[in-house]
């Protein structure tokens, strides 16, 4: 998938003044060319230079705002991800850990994903790059998901011989890698499929498969 970087004014035209006179406006210039050219490119192919003329900025601009572009990547998962941690941190915390919480919390990320594409090809450069940068947010998010991990566990709704880790990466991966290789994995149906008609199918196994598995057995 291709993703064009969003078009900015060149720095030298007085279209581009009023972004400069306004930091905001800058910094939006900024992120959204910058997230344009990771998107397509990854982090480590993409030079300040392309970003700054990608946005309509000087390379100094950026530093300035940003410092430097591991700082600027990290901006962007920040503000790519928030919506999804304010969602699923509210989740998490409407209750003490249970079958059923964990159950919502899959569906939520699967959602998340099948709504935005971009988050998934983000995500992929993210492994591809070993990027090791894991904002507040995120650790927050891993701790709590794991606190209500042991919850369910103690009471008895989980297997309790299973790491939480394990249980909290497993349902990510499952909702992850599917959206990182479907668009080849429809190729195996025939035309015309509706395609949220097979995301469907593979939720609901996978929830079946994946929950049968870390409950607690006789």
């Amino acid at each position: 998938m291709s993703v064009s970087p969003t078009p900015f004014p060149n720095p030298t035209s007085t279209e581009g003044e009023p972004k400069r006179r306004d930091p905001e406006a800058t910094r939006r210039a900024i992120l959204d060319a910058a997230e344009a050219l990771f998107l397509e490119h990854g982090m480590a192919d993409t030079p300040i230079s392309r970003i700054a003329r990608d946005a309509g900025v000087t390379k100094s601009l950026i530093h300035h705002h940003f410092g430097s572009k591991e700082a600027l990547w990290e901006e962007i998962k920040r503000r790519r991800f928030a919506g999804y941690f304010d969602v699923q941190r509210a989740l998490l915390e409407a209750g003490p850990g249970s079958l059923e919480l964990l159950r919502e919390s899959t569906i939520a990320f699967f959602r998340f994903l099948q709504a935005d594409p971009a988050a998934v090809r983000f995500m992929t450069w993210r492994a591809i790059e070993e990027d090791g940068l894991l904002l507040d947010q995120e650790a927050d998010l891993y701790e709590l998901g794991m606190a209500r991990v042991r919850e369910a566990q103690a009471a008895g709704e989980l297997r309790a011989d299973i790491a939480p880790i394990a249980i909290v990466k497993g349902f990510l991966g499952l909702c992850l890698s599917w959206f990182q290789t479907r668009k080849m994995t429809m190729r195996l149906f025939d035309d015309g499929v509706d395609p949220e008609e097979i995301d469907a199918q593979y939720l609901e196994g996978v929830l079946r498969l994946f929950f049968e598995g870390v409950i607690p057995h006789e």
